[in-house]
């Protein structure tokens, strides 16, 4: 019986494990070999670790199991998955995850004929069953405003805040206005340079994961935001226009200016960190509930696209998406919005 069937009514036989499996610090060759070939292809070191880690994982489960055998038979292999269900409650993601590592692996022996986890390929993974967000995954108008006049505004600010306050009150608002209204990702918003802003156009390129372009289309406001963060930079600091230069600049708090990067000859780009701490000082300080995220604020900017109904292909275009598949999960929550949160949604369109 396929694992990913049973009914979670047998946990009681099998309950969650209590421990997590002993890993050793080496793998096998052929799995080393397999990893390399990865970080040949130009994988990131990220996803290399993430890899070994799950393998790491999986030569533990086997030598606790199977004395360490690699080539195992099917019904072997669904007894693991059944495990990561079952035992380990692991999520469907993860899972998935955990099969497409073992499958690629099985590949990349099955290319050098050799037959270790080849009974993988007869495995399909669990399916991804796409879910609603809650009503905490997007923000409420109320939010909103409370949110952006806190950005506005000196309250809740140190003294030492107060005197660097207007450098980088603008950049702040401008990066949060792209995350609720415009639905970028945190990635998009920390890649953008001086070279894919049109200010008298309005238009800002955007480039995604897949390396695809589109082309964002500012408000007359948003704009002149934009412009008016870009002038609060010292002109010695301040990014060149139409150059490979950051236009989110990191903020140097005990210089009191914006960070110049030596080793670059350029300003300081604002990484992925910096923007997730500042934006969880701005939720503080306007004492909204924690958990708000570039995630939640970028779901409530699709959501109001839904309501106001915008059609599915022009989502696509303006959200980065490549397929309607991407947007399952943002049709569900829209299927099961009372019309207290759609009314809710369409007032802040």
């Amino acid at each position: 019986m396929n694992p990913f069937k049973l009914k979670l009514a047998i946990l009681h036989i099998y309950p969650p494990l209590e421990r997590v499996f002993p890993m050793k610090n080496q793998l096998p060759p052929f799995v080393e070999a397999f990893l390399q070939e990865l970080s040949f292809k130009g994988r990131k070191p990220s996803t290399i670790s993430r890899y070994r880690y799950d393998l790491l994982d999986f030569q533990a489960w086997i030598d606790d199991n199977y004395n360490g055998k690699w080539d195992l038979s099917k019904n072997e292999i669904d007894i693991f998955f059944f495990d990561l269900q079952i035992k380990r409650n692991y999520h469907t993601r993860t899972i998935r995850r955990i099969h497409s590592v073992l499958k690629q692996l099985a590949l990349f022996q099955q290319n050098q004929r050799q037959p270790k986890l080849r009974a993988i390929l007869l495995i399909d993974p669990p399916e991804l069953t796409v879910e609603p967000l809650s009503s905490s995954d997007w923000i409420s108008l109320e939010e909103e405003q409370q949110l952006f006049q806190s950005l506005r505004s000196t309250a809740f600010l140190s003294e030492k805040q107060l005197e660097t306050f207007r450098y980088y009150q603008a950049r702040n608002e401008f990066i949060i206005t792209l995350f609720l209204r415009y639905g970028l990702t945190i990635q998009e918003v920390t890649n953008i340079n001086m070279s894919h802003i049109q200010f008298q156009h309005r238009r800002i390129q955007i480039a995604d994961v897949h390396h695809t372009v589109r082309t964002l289309m500012l408000t007359n406001d948003d704009a002149a935001l934009s412009y008016r963060y870009m002038k609060t930079i010292p002109e010695p600091v301040r990014p060149k226009f139409h150059s490979h230069d950051p236009f989110f600049v990191a903020f140097d708090f005990q210089r009191k200016t914006f960070h110049w990067s030596y080793e670059d000859d350029a300003p300081k780009r604002m990484t992925i960190i910096a923007i997730q701490k500042m934006l969880r000082q701005e939720i503080e300080r306007a004492q909204l509930r924690k958990g708000i995220s570039a995630q939640t604020l970028r779901n409530t900017a699709i959501l109001r696209r839904l309501v106001s109904g915008e059609k599915l292909h022009q989502l696509l275009e303006a959200t980065g998406y490549t397929s309607e598949q991407s947007l399952q999960r943002y049709i569900q929550t829209y299927l099961t919005l009372s019309d207290v949160q759609r009314i809710q949604l369409q007032k802040s369109s």
